[in-house]
């Protein structure tokens, strides 16, 4: 379903307009090693399409998808203060739903996104502290077939 996409770049959007300074923002993950601070969109997943009418002509489907967004933050010695960078980029990412729930007609057949889950991961490695963040976004809509 190009729902589920279509908000993936919307998600994208707001993510873009909302992220603290210094924190790169790219659309799939860039392997670029020598960042510090670096936020993407992963996977995106369209777990359910469940019909919600029986009716003559074009049929509406309820669509529920996921989309992951990935954090990543590497500072001098610190793992405190990278974790704490990880979680402010979580509420970027918290804060991006919630404006694209304010405007929701910008894609069409979007009814709701909301963050689902986080997990976060945190080391000291030689290059510094390193802290990894994944976000899981619910996506849910409806589009008629």
């Amino acid at each position: 379903m190009a729902l589920i996409f279509d908000a993936k770049v919307a998600l994208f959007d707001a993510l873009k307009a909302v992220v603290p300074s210094g924190v790169q923002c790219t659309f799939a993950e860039t392997g670029d090693t020598a960042r510090r601070k670096s936020v993407w969109l992963g996977a995106t997943t369209d777990d359910e399409l469940a019909p919600v009418a029986m009716r003559a002509g074009a049929k509406p489907t309820s669509v529920t998808g996921y989309v992951e967004a990935h954090a990543v933050v590497t500072t001098p010695g610190n793992p405190v203060d990278a974790e704490r960078a990880v979680y402010e980029i979580r509420d970027s990412v918290r804060a991006a739903c919630s404006a694209l729930n304010a405007n929701l007609t910008s894609v069409p057949g979007l009814l709701d996104v909301r963050p689902e889950s986080a997990s976060v991961e945190s080391t000291e490695t030689t290059d510094g502290a390193y802290a990894a963040l994944t976000v899981r976004v619910r996506v849910r809509g409806r589009v008629y077939q």
